[in-house]
């Protein structure tokens, strides 16, 4: 029964938290920065669905008022890729003229001019993509400033907003959010920058349920705490690889292909821990789909051109935020783990364990199964 006390909890709270993941009212905006003699050319990536959402890209108003949050049962979540362009170029100089105007450049107390040779597209990755030209003749150094999806437009409770620039010589990046929405090119500090993109990566792997999820199959299928700690090695240098590699454009996987094989690897290690006992086979595995999560890490960054030691300080930081939740999530769950397997020596006390942990493992293969079938252009 103490089994049961511990995991029917855990079972509920994620098979809840699961269809409750798309109900957080938060996005990512992507802004990259280049300037060029007078002119400083940005290329921003948002959201399809919360831009669609807010400028009624897809007819009419909110097509679903009771909706809780972006994407969640409303129109935009469902229209096809053709659908989505058409739409886009049909609206394209709405689109332009709304990020024009919440993406403003100074320099000094001039305030830099949008031109009107702005590019509006659906990337690959299904983000929008807007490149925009700025006009900035005056000297001095460059204010940026963003409220691209602001609080007050009722869309989202949250927004980050990734800056890469590379700016009169200057290469950095920095994290916007609503209690900061601007800075100045040069005027940063490095390690004012470091605690921001720790908090983003801890909160990156701490929100994304399924390598939360993934994880935790880990934990069931492990019986000692060698185990956890092979397979946690594994797992972390395969997903530091990618994260970098992935962050800085060395590598490109669509996110029609990674997120779906996210989804199967939770699925996998799950069914994996029921119908194999040994656990030989297991590091190569976990290297594997560590691979594929670190694909997934990087959907929230993104570095354009040579590495510079900001933009490394960045992604490692990113990194170290990752790495305190994910040892947090193991030093919370396998001691638990371990105290009921070595709590159960009684014959009845064991079949309840072994039930319950098979409970456990197939629930998460279950949600393993209906993300890789929401996440399947193919199967939706």
């Amino acid at each position: 029964m103490r089994l049961l006390a511990f995991l029917a909890p855990l079972v509920a709270v994620l098979l809840v938290a699961a269809p409750a993941q798309a109900h957080v009212r938060a996005t990512t905006v992507a802004v990259d920065l280049r300037s060029q003699g007078d002119s400083v050319a940005a290329v921003v990536d948002v959201e399809y669905d919360v831009l669609a959402r807010l400028l009624s890209l897809d007819g009419g108003p909110n097509p679903n008022p009771d909706a809780d949050a972006v994407g969640v049962g409303d129109a935009a979540a469902e229209v096809p890729t053709e659908v989505r362009r058409d739409s886009l170029d049909a609206h394209a100089s709405d689109v332009a003229a709304y990020l024009g105007e919440r993406l403003l450049l100074r320099r000094s107390s001039i305030v830099c001019t949008t031109e009107d040779d702005a590019r509006v597209e659906l990337a690959d990755s299904g983000a929008v993509q807007v490149a925009l030209s700025y006009d900035c003749p005056a000297s001095g150094p460059l204010t940026v400033r963003t409220d691209i999806f602001r609080v007050s437009d009722g869309v989202v409770d949250d927004t980050t907003t990734m800056v890469a620039y590379d700016i009169d010589g200057r290469r950095g990046s920095t994290l916007l959010d609503t209690a900061r929405t601007s800075f100045t090119v040069g005027h940063g500090e490095l390690r004012s920058e470091i605690p921001r993109f720790v908090r983003l990566g801890a909160e990156h792997l701490l929100f994304g349920l399924d390598h939360v999820l993934f994880l935790l199959a880990l934990l069931l299928g492990a019986k000692r705490l060698r185990d956890v700690v092979e397979v946690a090695t594994a797992f972390t240098v395969a997903h530091s690889v990618t994260l970098v590699l992935a962050a800085i454009g060395w590598v490109s996987v669509p996110g029609w292909i990674v997120e779906p094989l996210i989804a199967l690897s939770i699925a996998f290690v799950a069914v994996d821990n029921l119908i194999s006992p040994r656990t030989s086979h297991r590091l190569p595995v976990v290297f594997g789909f560590g691979l594929l999560h670190g694909l997934g890490f990087a959907g929230a960054l993104s570095v354009d051109g040579p590495l510079s030691v900001s933009t490394l300080a960045d992604l490692v930081s990113f990194n170290v935020g990752i790495e305190l939740v994910q040892l947090a999530i193991i030093g919370l769950a396998f001691p638990g783990l371990l105290f009921l397997r070595r709590a159960a020596t009684a014959p009845v006390a064991a079949r309840v364990l072994t039930l319950g942990t098979v409970a456990a493992t197939v629930a998460v293969a279950g949600a393993g199964l209906v993300w890789f079938v929401e996440r399947s252009p193919i199967l939706t």
